[in-house]
């Protein structure tokens, strides 16, 4: 407890400077003085001695009052918190009610505070600290929502860090396996077309040689002709004639063919160059009808690079998302569906535990998960269907199947699902589905659920630029 001060403040002044001692001294005699006040003094007097009771000091360093000086520098610091009266240096023990100041019991007898209302202070201090104290709670409570918010803010931009991270690292393999095909392709192509001219090269050579070797033999035989008979003289003319003759005689070659079909086949490795390729690049990709979107998944359930397979793992740290679906060991399609038929197969193979179905997102954000599922269970090696609108029911089917097939047709309000490979119904739903549907899949086995693809054709139609991509079975 802070004390209360009965010396009065002039007690703890120094006599010389009028102020609270500063490193106050003991001189001989008992009275004390700030240690630079008294050696200033002396210096002015030109002796040692008490500047009140003028006894002399043999020492000219006295010996500091380390009480007085822990004292005075408790009253300072009660002075300086306001819990000491300045001017009276009493404890404040009063409010006063007019003036809504702490006082001492010496401000309140003074004209400054006559006819004034006072109470004690913890009275006053009463209403103000509980006051304090429910705001501090309710603060410490909105800390603590702003500090979940934060962190949750914090997992989450470490979250989309990540996502970007491994998202970007897919697609750069991605575009690297496209690359390397188109790099192959390209090769392939400038292989075969110069293949092709190294063929046709060769077939016009070897008749460039042979008519070469025509060409200087006739040229030899026209160049003797011709020197005979430049000569002019009929004589030398006749002398020669035999033998110009015979080389005259000497059959000429047939007329050489035209070259047909000799250039590079240009439209053949040109003509729809990009269309073929990519009618080729089908053969390495592949579509599936429904993509499964990450940010649902339920932490234990693994997805696949390509977001088609989804199977159960260990329990990791996650962030908490409105598109997660609490409670359910599922995924949701990545798109919804307000109208039209779809239609996807999932291979479920062996997996032990599994369900199928669509699901609104409304349902979702209630809570309350079963109003707007439909689904096809699978479980402890029975078939159960459940819907909003009632209860569960039982399946008797003869055979597991190992690939479904779920078939949505939204305008008509049906839901229902195949053995895809006998093309034997398992079960359908029929309902007015007013809300977007999203493909939903449940599984609590490491062995993936595989959404599967479908084959791609393109069909053609006049003119040729005008054609359109289907997907189909």
């Amino acid at each position: 407890m802070a004390p209360t001060w009965s010396t009065p403040r002039d007690e703890l002044s120094c006599p010389i400077c009028q102020d609270i001692y500063k490193d106050p001294v003991l001189l001989p005699c008992s009275h004390s003085f700030c240690n630079v006040c008294v050696k200033k003094w002396w210096g002015t007097k030109q002796q040692r001695t008490c500047p009140i009771c003028k006894t002399l000091s043999r020492s000219k360093s006295p010996p500091r009052n380390l009480v007085l000086k822990n004292l005075c520098e408790a009253f300072l610091l009660e002075v300086e918190s306001g819990l000491v009266c300045r001017l009276h240096t009493e404890r404040l023990k009063l409010f006063c009610l007019d003036h809504r100041a702490p006082i001492c019991v010496v401000c309140r007898d003074s004209r400054l505070h006559t006819n004034h209302r006072f109470t004690p202070v913890d009275e006053a201090a009463e209403p103000y600290r509980s006051g304090l104290q429910g705001y501090v709670r309710h603060a410490r409570e909105k800390l603590k929502l702003i500090s979940e918010v934060k962190l949750d803010l914090e997992k989450s931009d470490n979250a989309i860090h990540n996502q970007a991270l491994s998202t970007e690292m897919t697609i750069m393999t991605e575009f690297d396996l496209l690359q390397k095909f188109l790099v192959l392709e390209k090769d392939f192509r400038i292989a075969a077309l110069k293949e092709e001219a190294t063929q046709k090269r060769a077939v016009i050579k070897d008749r460039i040689v042979s008519l070469t070797g025509e060409v200087i033999a006739l040229e030899s035989t026209i160049k003797t002709i011709e020197d005979g008979l430049r000569d002019g003289d009929d004589t030398s003319l006749l002398l020669q004639v035999d033998a110009l003759t015979r080389a005259a005689q000497r059959p000429l070659p047939e007329d050489p063919e035209r070259v047909t079909g000799g250039r590079i086949d240009v439209a053949k490795h040109l003509g729809n160059m990009s269309f073929n390729v990519w009618c080729k690049m089908k053969q390495l990709v592949s579509y599936t009808p429904v993509v499964l979107d990450p940010n649902t998944a339920h932490p234990e359930i693994q997805l696949s690079e390509g977001l088609t397979n989804a199977g159960c793992r260990p329990k990791r740290p996650f962030v908490a998302t409105p598109e997660k679906v609490e409670g359910h060991h599922s995924v949701l399609g990545y798109e919804g569906f307000t109208s039209g038929r779809h239609s996807w197969d999932v291979e479920v193979g062996s997996n032990h535990v599994w369900a199928l179905g669509v699901v609104a997102p409304d349902a979702q954000t209630t809570g309350d998960v079963m109003s707007g599922l439909w689904m096809v269970r699978f479980y402890k090696g029975k078939f159960s269907a459940f819907s909003p609108s009632g209860p569960a029911a039982i399946l008797p089917l003869d055979k597991r199947p190992m690939r479904v097939r779920v078939q949505l047709n939204w305008d008509m309000g049906t839901l229902s699902f195949l053995d895809r490979d006998t093309n034997t119904p398992i079960h359908a739903f029929t309902h007015t589905f007013t809300d977007r549907l999203f493909p939903y899949i449940n599984t609590w086995d490491t062995l993936p659920l595989k959404i599967l693809p479908v084959d791609v054709t393109v069909t053609l139609t006049r003119p040729v630029d005008n054609y359109k991509i289907i997907a189909v079975e």
